[in-house]
C-alpha cells in the first residue's frame, strides 16, 4: 500500500500515524464497556506491536488500570491521538454513544489517510515536490554560470565575434553572481532548510495531531471540528458550554484557542451557540441560517454535523484547486528560465554560424 514518504517514515520507526490510530480507536471501540476485555486486548496489541508505540499503549494500559478514565489517559498520553479525537472521547464519555463515536473517529482518520496518497497528492506534497524542482533547477543554473558561461565568453571573444543582447544579458547577470556569490549563498541556503523543515514538520503534526503548523493562528479551521463536539453533545443531551469546554483543553494556545474562548464565554453566559460563533467571525451568515434551520426543525445535531462535512469538503476543493496550479506554474517558470538560457546560448553560436557561411 502507498503511503506519503513521511506516513512511512512514521510507520517504519513505530510511530502515531493515522492507520496505527485508527485501529487502536476500533480496539478501544470493541472493549467499551468491558473492563477486562479491554485491557487484556491492550495488552496484546503491545506484545505484538514495537518500540516507541509498544511504549504507548503500555502507558494507556497502565492509567486504565490505575483508575482513569479512557478521555484522561489519552490525553496524559503525547502524540497518541489527534486531539480532536480525544475532545469528541471526553466528551461522549459516560454515556452509551461512547464506542459509536471511536468508530466514526477511527473513520474519518482512515479517511485522512487515505487522502494523502491520492494521485494529484495534497498541496504540501505539490509544495514540496515544487521546492525540490526549483532547488535542482538552482544548481544546474549556478553550475552553468560559474563553469560554462566564463568558458563560452572567452570562446567568443577569440573569434571577436559581436554578442547578441540575450547573451549579454545572462554575461552581465553569470559576472554579478559570481561577484556577490556569498551575499546570497547563505540567506538562499537557509530559507531552503528552513522552508523544507517547514513542510515536513507541518505535514508529521497533520498526520499525528490532526492538524498542521500554524493552524493555531487560523480560527476558521477548527470550525469542522467545534461543530461535531457541538453535534456530539446535542446528541448525547448535554449542554453546549460544557462541549466547549472540551474543545478548550484540547486546543493549541493561539489565535484559534482564542476565538473559541470568546464563544465558550458567551455560551456560559445565556448567549445562543450559533449567534456567539456568529458574533467572534468563526460562522459566516449562511452557515448561521443553516443551523438556526436546523434547530426549528430539532435537527441541530445533524445540522451541526452536515455543516462539519462541507466546510471540510469546500476546504478540500480549495486545496485541491490550489495544488493543481502549482504544476502548471512551475513549469511556466521553469520553462522561462530554460528558454533565456536556451536562446542566450544559441543565438550566438547561430550568429557565428551565419557570419563563416558568408566568407
Amino acid at each position: 500500500m502507498a503511503m506519503t514518504f513521511i506516513q512511512m517514515w512514521l510507520f517504519m520507526t513505530n510511530r502515531s500515524e493515522p492507520m496505527r490510530q485508527a485501529s487502536l480507536l476500533m480496539l478501544l471501540a470493541g472493549g467499551v464497556g468491558h473492563g477486562d476485555t479491554l485491557l487484556q486486548s491492550l495488552r496484546a496489541h503491545e506484545q505484538e506491536s514495537k518500540s516507541i508505540w509498544a511504549s504507548k499503549i503500555g502507558q494507556l494500559r497502565m492509567l486504565l488500570e490505575q483508575g482513569h478514565s479512557l478521555s484522561g489517559a489519552v490525553s496524559i498520553i503525547s502524540e497518541l491521538l489527534p486531539d480532536q479525537t480525544v475532545t469528541a472521547i471526553r466528551v461522549t464519555e459516560g454515556t452509551g454513544a461512547l464506542a459509536d463515536v471511536l468508530m466514526d473517529e477511527a473513520r474519518r482518520l482512515h479517511e485522512q489517510s487515505r487522502a494523502t496518497i491520492l494521485p494529484a497528492g495534497t498541496l504540501e506534497q505539490n509544495l514540496v515536490w515544487a521546492a525540490a524542482l526549483l532547488m535542482s533547477l538552482s544548481w544546474i543554473i549556478t553550475y552553468l554560470m560559474v563553469f560554462i558561461v566564463p568558458k563560452f565568453k572567452e570562446i567568443f571573444i577569440g573569434f571577436g565575434a559581436e554578442l547578441p543582447p540575450s547573451t549579454m544579458k545572462m554575461i552581465a547577470l553569470t559576472d554579478n553572481a559570481v561577484s556577490y556569490w556569498y551575499v546570497f549563498a547563505l540567506p538562499v541556503t537557509a530559507t531552503t532548510f528552513v522552508f523544507f523543515w517547514m513542510l515536513y514538520s507541518s505535514l508529521r503534526k497533520k498526520l499525528i495531531h490532526g492538524y498542521p503548523r500554524f493552524a493555531e493562528y487560523w480560527p476558521r479551521y477548527w470550525l469542522p471540528g467545534v461543530l461535531r463536539t457541538l453535534s456530539l453533545s446535542v446528541a448525547s443531551g448535554q449542554s453546549l458550554g460544557r462541549a466547549l469546554d472540551c474543545v478548550m483543553q484540547d486546543l493549541p494556545p493561539g489565535r484559534s484557542a482564542k476565538v473559541v474562548s470568546a464563544v465558550r464565554h458567551r455560551v456560559h453566559g445565556g448567549e445562543d451557540a450559533v449567534v456567539a460563533m456568529q458574533s467572534v467571525g468563526l460562522l459566516r451568515k449562511s452557515e448561521a441560517a443553516f443551523l438556526n434551520s436546523s434547530l426549528k426543525t430539532h435537527h441541530l445535531d445533524w445540522g451541526l454535523r452536515h455543516l462539519a462535512d462541507s466546510v471540510e469538503r469546500r476546504r478540500r476543493n480549495l486545496f485541491r484547486r490550489l495544488s493543481q496550479l502549482i504544476g502548471p506554474a512551475v513549469v511556466l517558470l521553469v520553462g522561462s528560465i530554460v528558454l533565456f538560457f536556451a536562446v542566450a546560448f544559441f543565438e550566438p553560436l547561430i550568429t557565428v554560424l551565419d557570419s563563416l557561411s558568408k566568407v
